[in-house]
This record gives C-alpha cells, structure tokens and sequence, in this order.
C-alpha cells in the first residue's frame, strides 16, 4: 500500500515560460542553420549541372573533331562545326555559342600545329601534329567554375624519313 500523500497543484513539476521560450529560440536557431543547408545543398546542385552540362558539350566536340581523318589531303581544312576540318586556328581558337538544356555556354576551340614536316621533303612545312583543346564557359556569371577544359594530340603519318 502507498502511503505517500496525493500531489498537490506546487509540488508538480512543469516547464515555466521562460524555459519554453528559451527552447524555441534554441529550435529557431537550429532550424534557420538547416535552412541555409537546404539554400546551399541547392545553389550546389545547379553549379554540379552546369559543370556537368560543360563536359558533355566538350566531350561532344572533341568527339566529332576525333572522327575527322587526320590525312595528308584533310589536314588543311578549315575549322567550321559541325562539318569543317583541323586546320589551326587563330591563337585565341574559334568561339560559338552553343544552349544544352536550357543553358547557354561559350565553346572555344584551339587547333594548333605542333611538329611540321622538314624543309626538303615533300609535303614540306605540312603540319604532322596537332593539339586540340576545347574550353566551354557557361554564359551566366553565377556558377562557381569558370571553364571546363579538355584536349587531346593528333597525329598523322606522313610518307618519308624524318
């Protein structure tokens, strides 16, 4: 048998109103931390695409330039996409425009000729080696990269001993 007497109304324990309020503010302040994640997790996720969506245009790029044979009759085509060949280009490349999703982005391509075949031989000064680069710059100023860069090295063969 219990033979504690009942409770009475002051000697319940409760929370007070000051130790409510303090607990909101502490919840309010946790929870604007939170928020700002959600802000950041989100202007992270759109620079993620916007990189993501740069690769893929440069990829493509560099892809089609890799399927123009690289010949002794093809190495002095000039450079026009999407049906030009490998001639080099002005020091600062070709710029166009290109939109992927909605996005705009700014390619610039660079071909320039590395090795040449020597005075004497046929086909002298013809250039045997060449380098390609591929930078794509997002048009708008928000994203947190500046330009995704690829490049590659052709090579073609060219009769004779050098």
């Amino acid at each position: 048998m219990n033979c504690m007497p009942p409770k009475t109304a002051a000697t319940q324990a409760g929370f007070t109103l000051l130790e409510t309020a303090i607990a909101m503010v502490l919840l309010m302040v946790i929870g604007l931390a939170i928020a700002s994640l959600f802000t950041y997790s989100i202007s992270a996720n759109s620079r993620a695409d916007d990189r993501e969506l740069a690769m893929a245009i440069a990829q493509k790029r560099m892809e089609w330039l890799r399927t123009i044979p690289f010949t002794t009759q093809t190495r002095s085509l000039a450079y026009a996409y999407p049906n030009g060949g490998l001639a080099a280009t002005a020091t600062a490349g070709v710029s166009d425009t290109t939109t992927s999703a909605g996005r705009s982005y700014i390619v610039n391509t660079t071909i320039q000729d590395l090795n040449f075949v020597p005075n004497g031989d046929p086909d002298a000064g013809a250039p045997t080696l060449k380098r390609i680069q591929i930078s794509v710059t997002p048009v708008t100023a928000n994203t947190g990269f500046d330009t995704v860069t690829i490049y590659t090295l052709r090579s073609t063969q060219v009769p004779g001993k050098y």
